[in-house]
């Protein structure tokens, strides 16, 4: 298992008005979207084609799809995650080099650095974009909860990226996850891994060709 290190509690400043105005837009979106939830195990709930949501001992998490099918063919897979500890868990972080994509024929994918996604942003924007604005929460969080400042990529202008992302049950995070696909995104099953310092996150999700 990958290393992931915890740490305790750190003080963050406030989120710019931008991410927050982001995180509110995508609650509303679950809070009015119509959806079938799907039950496939091991905590995760399938809620319509593009929504997944995991419950863990660590980390609660919800992982959100809608713009893959037009990475088909593509060097570039953006998924759009929300992510915050779980009360039992406390504090912890969460390091870049935790967080994997896995190909439909097993292939591990590195989360790319802050110097590759500046370098590549012209071609990914779009799906960065897309990712941000489509990823809800819970959707009814029992109480409200601050937003972090950082994550683990940052435009030109638009602050700081992270390594170690830092959570707390009283704090969500939501952003995008960029994958580098030497051989292009292909249709199949593929899988989001984040390794934790106790447990990991294995959440399956179809790419499919759009029509």
């Amino acid at each position: 298992m990958a290393e992931a290190r915890v740490s305790r509690p750190r003080d963050r400043r406030g989120v710019t008005g931008l991410r927050a105005a982001l995180s509110a837009l995508a609650v509303a979106l679950a809070l009015t979207g119509c959806t079938t939830d799907v039950d496939l195990g091991n905590g995760i709930t399938q809620r319509g084609d593009h929504l997944f949501h995991y419950e863990g001992p660590e980390v609660e998490s919800t992982l959100g799809t809608h713009q893959t099918s037009e990475s088909l063919g593509e060097n570039w897979l953006v998924l759009g995650v929300w992510l915050r500890a779980t009360s039992q868990s406390g504090a912890l972080t969460i390091d870049r080099k935790a967080i994997s994509a896995v190909t439909p024929d097993g292939h591990r994918l590195p989360l790319i650095s802050q110097e590759e996604f500046r370098s590549a942003y012209s071609q990914i924007h779009t799906l960065v974009r897309r990712a941000e604005f489509s990823t809800p929460g819970t959707g009814s969080p029992t109480a409200p909860l601050q937003i972090c400042d950082r994550w683990f990529f940052a435009e030109i202008g638009g602050g700081f990226a992270t390594d170690e992302l830092y959570l707390t049950s009283f704090m969500q995070c939501t952003g995008p996850l960029v994958f580098n696909v030497p051989q292009g995104v292909q249709p199949g099953r593929w899988r989001l891994v984040i390794e934790l310092e106790e447990s990991r996150v294995d959440i399956p999700f179809e790419v499919a060709v759009s029509y």
